[in-house]
């Protein structure tokens, strides 16, 4: 059977497995509503993953990431330093504190922001699903920019 008559989902089985090592992917800075935050895009559409994507995320001192609010659910692990976790639109709301081993679960359509007041840097991974998880149709080429920068 020639690669053209194999199915879409066939062929994504016959990837390679992919290992990357942190040091090894460039650091970008984060989309419009971040301060002081980078992301480095370890594993997503690009090697070969339909369903998740894997991000370390680097915020400095007085840093932030955008108040987000989105359909994909995702999973952060706190590697390093301390922050703030924002879970509400309302400015007034209390933040809860993060340090190196606490695991968040943010589910769809939750709004959520992390923060950095300290000195050191607060560094995370982020496990999200992709957008067509969430949607019925099949996945079609690269997510625009924007779908990438969200935390």
């Amino acid at each position: 059977m020639t690669q053209t008559n194999v199915s879409q989902q066939e062929v994504r089985r016959e990837r390679n497995i992919f290992v990357t090592n942190a040091a090894n992917v460039l650091s970008e800075k984060l989309a419009k509503g971040a301060e002081k935050t980078e992301v480095q895009y370890l594993i997503d559409d690009r090697q070969g993953s339909d369903r998740f994507a894997l991000r370390l995320y680097t915020i400095q001192k007085n840093g932030h990431t955008p108040l987000d609010q989105h359909q994909y659910e995702h999973q952060v692990y706190i590697l390093k330093g301390e922050g703030l976790l924002r879970e509400s639109k309302d400015t007034d709301s209390p933040l809860k504190r993060l340090k190196p081993g606490d695991s968040i679960f943010i589910p769809s359509n939750a709004v959520h922001q992390f923060s950095n007041v300290r000195d050191e840097p607060l560094v995370f991974l982020c496990v999200k699903g992709n957008p067509q998880l969430y949607t019925h149709e099949a996945p079609t080429g690269t997510p625009d920019e924007t779908e990438q920068n969200y935390c």
